[in-house]
């Protein structure tokens, strides 16, 4: 509803003049200015400073950074989701101690991906079942060999896109400093080793997905096939999660349907890695 104009115009000089609900909307306003900040007053006479403060507050918390990586690394609330680890390195003259070999005993901070949130999220289902049965043992979504895979063909995949290969001709490439290697020529061998490792993983669809009956697909719905190299796509470039994936194909959204999707995944990994499909994981 469109709030009433209560202001008076004047003839005589062709200007307004405001209403005393207004005058006292202004006054409590500008009482209230200190500096360049502005408490806003409500027409029922709350200030909604205190909100703003608050969601401002939660915003730069979220995005602080962990005191134990430094105070020179900077607060930035588009960075999301960290992890921290503190590297390590064998102690001269021993075999089986460590020590922490971060530069001042200082932590390394990473942005989480779509692995590290699958893995949170299947720690919390752990804890839950953790607590009914005590004997539960939590397994890995994916192993180590696998995620360090999948990083690595992200990161062939990033390099290639923000670098200017695409559109150059090896013909008309431009050579570095004496006894330097060649930009476009390293360039185009990331581009040979995406295109191979996109190869190994191959186009078709892997046996756990095809198990699935359409009617446990789709539920009634006509859904697409997802091919492994879409899997590995979705996931390891998108950073879709297995639910995510699955509704993009117009899949249910199901337990069943997410661990056929993830073993899927698995074996393209691990195909990736060199290894043959009857070593892949289960």
């Amino acid at each position: 509803m469109r709030r009433p104009d209560r202001r008076k115009f004047n003839k005589r000089d062709g200007t307004y003049t405001m209403g005393k609900g207004d005058e006292m909307l202004m006054e409590r306003t500008l009482k209230t200015q200190t500096g360049n900040a502005v408490i806003v007053v409500g027409t029922d006479g709350t200030a909604r400073l205190r909100a703003e403060a608050d969601r401002v507050a939660k915003i730069k918390a979220a995005g602080a950074a962990p005191a134990q990586c430094g105070p020179e690394v900077p607060n930035a609330p588009a960075r999301g989701a960290v992890r921290i680890s503190n590297p390590r390195e064998l102690v001269p003259g021993t075999t089986d101690k460590y020590q922490h070999a971060g530069w001042q005993k200082r932590s390394v901070m990473h942005r989480c991906d779509v692995f590290d949130m699958m893995r949170a999220q299947a720690l919390n289902a752990h804890a839950k079942v953790k607590a009914k049965n005590k004997e539960a043992v939590f397994e890995e979504p994916f192993n180590a060999g696998q995620v360090s895979m999948a990083r690595h063909y992200a990161g062939l995949h990033e390099g290639l896109q923000s670098g200017d290969l695409r559109g150059t001709s090896y013909g008309e490439r431009v050579s570095g400093g004496g006894g330097g290697v060649d930009a476009v020529v390293l360039r185009l061998a990331a581009r040979q080793e995406f295109e191979a490792l996109e190869r190994k993983v191959g186009r078709g669809v892997a046996m756990p997905m095809r198990k699935v009956r359409p009617s446990k697909r789709g539920a009634g719905r006509v859904c697409k096939m997802i091919s492994d190299l879409d899997a590995v796509r979705a996931v390891c470039l998108l950073g879709l999660s297995m639910s995510e994936v699955l509704r993009k194909y117009d899949w249910t959204v199901s337990s069943r349907n997410s661990a056929a999707l993830r073993a899927a995944l698995r074996d393209a990994l691990d195909r990736m890695q060199g290894y043959g499909v009857a070593s892949a994981r289960k």
